[in-house]
């Protein structure tokens, strides 16, 4: 059975021969019942400072876990970004080096075309040396025939003149 301070205070007991002073019985339940009143209060106080407390041990736990997860969501996300970053970069490596190396293909390609055409020039250099070589070389065989000619048509000169004298 709950007992309340209103029970205490009217409570009553019966009167016997030879009992209690009812005054100082009265007197002790009222004692009693104000302390017990002064008790449920206080107990009343302490659930609900007890509760207060749960509502922001709560509060704290939530705040905790929400901050838990924060900065596991903000670890995630910074590792996925460094992964990305990763990535990225060896993406941008491989393209690097393929164009280094389409870069480097075209360079070398050029470098033979060019040995290509020097060649190709050293070549025509050559033969139009000796054609000039060659043509040079007919002039001075038609000049050293010119000469011998001229000189020829000197002495049928020559000759034809002492044929006529004579």
């Amino acid at each position: 059975m709950k007992l309340t301070p209103l029970d205490i205070h009217t409570r009553r007991f019966p009167v016997k021969f030879r009992g209690y002073d009812p005054e100082e019985v009265r007197s002790f339940l009222q004692s009693v019942s104000e302390e017990f009143e002064r008790i449920v209060v206080d107990n009343h106080q302490l659930k609900e400072e007890l509760t207060r407390v749960k509502n922001h041990l709560e509060d704290f736990q939530q705040r905790e876990k929400i901050l838990k997860d924060t900065l596991y969501t903000t670890q995630k996300l910074c590792e996925q970004m460094r992964e990305e970053a990763r990535r990225e970069q060896k993406i941008l490596m491989q393209e690097a080096e393929h164009r280094a190396g389409v870069l480097m293909e075209q360079a070398q390609r050029k470098v033979l075309e060019i040995q290509r055409q020097i060649l190709e020039m050293r070549t025509e250099r050559d033969v139009f040396e000796q054609k000039i070589r060659m043509t040079v070389e007919q002039h001075l065989k038609l000049l050293d025939l010119r000469k011998a000619e001229s000189e020829l048509q000197d002495r049928i000169r020559l000759m034809k003149g002492r044929a006529a004298q004579a």
